[in-house]
């Protein structure tokens, strides 16, 4: 027998303004037709993520709330967003099994969101523009450029981190502490604006988060040594 929410369902989440915006909006659908995204085949993802909203707490206010705008609408999918979707175990180990990079984007990702959402007007309709992918024209320049070099000039920069590991076996080193080596020499000798001390710190940090404990120490006596010798044949001329 059919309940009285069942005969008279509240239609909220349904008729969600935001939801539907973000639905139509041109930009995205553009981009996800671009790149083929579908959701098609994780249909029983949907479907638990679908439930932990609804029976959370914001799911409950929501539709308790006298107050029926768009900025309400939008401010549900903000919370939830932020406080089940972000914060979920399960979605999170989901798409990392979908993705090798996605421990990595998260946290880009979940800020990018949350502005994009906070960003949203109605007046902009399906016309509303998303954040860019880059900060600026500056930064994008900077990446592809930096992407470039590494590439071009790796076998180089591999030469020269090889000459320098004296007692070390190339073959026993990390693959990914030789990478970030590589990266690393191709923005202290493409970019001269970026002091020295800036790129070896930056690099060292990042092998401490994506090497071995030891790399940080064993990368910053490798591009320590290679930088005075880089300086003594007047390659880089900076601090």
């Amino acid at each position: 027998m059919p309940t009285p929410e069942d005969l008279t369902p509240n239609t909220r989440l349904i008729d969600n303004r935001f939801i539907k915006q973000l639905a139509d909006n041109e930009a995205l659908n553009q981009y996800v037709t671009a790149e083929g995204i579908s959701w098609a085949n994780d249909e029983d993802f949907i479907k638990q993520v679908l439930e932990l909203i609804l029976a959370s707490d914001i799911y409950a206010e929501y539709l308790e709330n006298q107050e029926d705008n768009y900025e309400t609408d939008r401010e549900f999918w903000r919370q939830i967003f932020k406080k089940i979707i972000c914060s979920s175990e399960y979605i999170e180990e989901y798409l990392e099994d979908k993705s090798i990079y996605w421990n990595d984007d998260i946290a880009i990702v979940e800020t990018f969101v949350l502005k994009t959402i906070k960003k949203f007007k109605e007046t902009e309709g399906s016309k509303q523009e998303l954040l860019p992918m880059f900060k600026d024209k500056e930064d994008k320049v900077f990446a592809t450029k930096l992407f470039h070099q590494t590439i071009l000039k790796g076998k180089e920069y591999r030469e020269r981190i090889s000459k320098h590991m004296k007692n070390w076996e190339s073959e026993r080193i990390a693959n990914i502490d030789m990478l970030i080596m590589q990266v690393a020499l191709a923005e202290i000798m493409t970019f001269p604006t970026i002091p020295t001390n800036v790129s070896l710190n930056e690099y060292i940090d990042m092998a401490k988060y994506y090497s071995t404990p030891k790399s940080g120490t064993f990368i910053n006596g490798i591009l320590d040594s290679i930088v005075n010798e880089l300086k003594n044949e007047k390659l880089i001329l900076k601090d």
